[in-house]
């Protein structure tokens, strides 16, 4: 299955590599949940949010309860 995440594990270390462990990551408003092995090759990034786009093409956020 094609997931198209757009980025892998290795890029995003690399990516955060260049900054300090004890900076904050800000996450566009979203609050992290956790990392989650979906697949062999896939790691899904969780937030208690969920975002998708409705029937309008409108992105709708929720929060999770």
């Amino acid at each position: 299955m094609d997931w198209n995440a757009g980025i892998t594990v290795g890029e995003l270390i690399e990516q955060l590599r260049r900054f300090d462990e004890k900076d904050e990551l800000f996450m566009g408003g979203l609050s992290f949940y956790r990392l989650k092995k979906r697949d062999d090759k896939l790691v899904q990034i969780e937030f208690n949010e969920s975002v998708y786009f409705d029937e309008s093409g409108t992105i709708v956020v929720e929060q999770n309860d």
